[in-house]
């Protein structure tokens, strides 16, 4: 199943072209679009056409043998990265229609290595709170239930909730995600992934729309260690 794949499973069964980017990439579009409904993990979802797009932009440079360390791997971006031509809201109606005309230092080096980006995940709005309840968009819900109260939501934490939502379910192989005070650590532990804080300053906070700047990291949300390395 290509949405149940790590980074480095689905980053080896492209350059064996076991499957292609646009296998993958859509895939994971028709996930999002059969959960997302339910789970609320994403806040924007690109345009198939976009997505697909970026996945035959990989292919070809797999097929040149010129494809970057993430190339053809479909990730989500919270919606806290500023994203050149595509809304960012910051979970927040202040931001509602705000579409930034620069991107992210974080995003941008993920475009420049081959990432296709499937969207703008949820969170609590400008990232304060710890349960992803707060966002003007709708609470994003875990994908996870406790055995025997199948009917009972449960949120996913936060603030990178949705993102940490979208990895578990498949929604995405990865995600990027912030932290201040545990907002990528803590979202990833409810869901039963790894998320990683790392250490203030290896990522460039630019483009990043601040909670408190001096204390703000980005930082990977993935489904292994290898992945997050």
């Amino acid at each position: 199943m290509l949405t149940g794949l790590t980074l480095t499973e689905a980053r080896a069964g492209l350059a064996a072209r076991t499957f292609s980017a646009r296998e993958l990439a859509k895939a994971h579009l028709d996930a999002i679009a059969r959960l997302n409904p339910a789970l609320n993990a994403y806040i924007t979802v690109l345009p198939e056409e976009t997505v697909l797009a970026q996945a035959d932009a990989a292919d070809a440079r797999y097929a040149a043998g010129t494809a970057g360390l993430m190339d053809g791997l479909p990730i989500g971006i919270k919606d806290l990265f500023c994203t050149k031509d595509i809304r960012t809201t910051a979970a927040s109606a202040i931001l509602a229609d705000f579409v930034p005309p620069y991107e992210s230092t974080v995003t941008a080096r993920l475009l420049k290595e081959g990432a296709v980006f499937l969207g703008k995940t949820n969170l609590d709005e400008f990232a304060m709170g710890s349960a992803n309840t707060s966002s003007a968009f709708g609470a994003t819900t875990s994908p996870w239930r406790r055995t025997g109260e199948p009917d009972v939501a449960l949120v996913p934490g936060g603030s990178s909730g949705g993102s940490s939502a979208a990895v578990a379910a498949g929604l995405a192989l990865a995600a990027t995600g912030t932290d201040t005070g545990g907002s990528i650590r803590q979202p990833a532990a409810y869901c039963g992934i790894v998320g990683l804080k790392p250490t203030y300053g290896r990522c460039s906070r630019w483009g990043v729309i601040a909670y408190a700047s001096s204390l703000d990291q980005a930082g990977p949300m993935t489904r292994s260690v290898a992945d997050a390395g």
